[in-house]
């Protein structure tokens, strides 16, 4: 399975520079380091490579979201704790921003709804399990998830979407581990500071 991998990380990579619709099979291969039937081989075309690299993207997630999903504590801590793991994965992963822009706005029925399931459900019930739960407790307002989870989500989201121009308009070279992590504390700052009920503290 040693090329299947190789073949994973050398079109996300790709993805990463260009975006997937401008990615050819034969550039997969040749950055991969192999031929281009090796692609056919173990993944039957480019659009099951891209369901592949879905899943990958979703596995990884969804490990992530279990390490939120363990912690115990306030919610407040939970939360911060989600968005401190969906930053990093988007540091971490320089394409998975992309991705995810690509997949909202311009994919077709079929890939929308591989991603839903795959990669969206999964973090859509995580973060509501976690409203609910500090709402009942006390702690949170009363808030509707399908309009609080997009605004969490694409907080954490543009910062990396639009990294180029954030770089040239906040004088930074590069968006750092270490820069991602104060973003992280910050965005979930601001989160909370429109979650939590005004009689609440962290």
């Amino acid at each position: 399975m040693q090329g299947r991998e190789t073949l994973l990380r050398a079109a996300r990579e790709l993805m990463v520079e260009r975006g997937f619709p401008r990615v050819t099979v034969r550039e997969v291969a040749k950055r991969a380091g192999v031929g281009p039937a090796l692609v056919n081989y173990y993944f039957g075309g480019k659009s099951d490579l891209f369901a592949a690299i879905i899943e990958q993207v979703a596995l990884e997630t969804r490990e992530r979201l279990e390490r939120v999903k363990q912690q115990s504590g306030p919610i407040t801590e939970r939360i911060r704790g989600f968005v401190r793991e969906f930053v990093d994965a988007m540091a971490t992963d320089p394409y998975l921003p992309r991705l995810l822009a690509e997949q909202v706005l311009f994919a077709d029925d079929e890939v929308i709804d591989r991603f839903a399931r795959e990669l969206a459900a999964p973090n859509l019930a995580a973060i509501r399990n976690l409203l609910t739960e500090g709402i009942a407790s006390g702690e949170l307002r009363e808030v509707d998830p399908k309009f609080t989870v997009p605004s969490m989500v694409g907080a954490c989201l543009y910062f990396f979407l639009a990294a180029r121009l954030v770089c040239r308009l906040f004088g930074l070279e590069k968006i750092t581990p270490a820069l991602a992590d104060d973003f992280a504390q910050s965005t979930a700052d601001l989160i909370l500071h429109g979650l939590l009920l005004r009689t609440s503290t962290r």
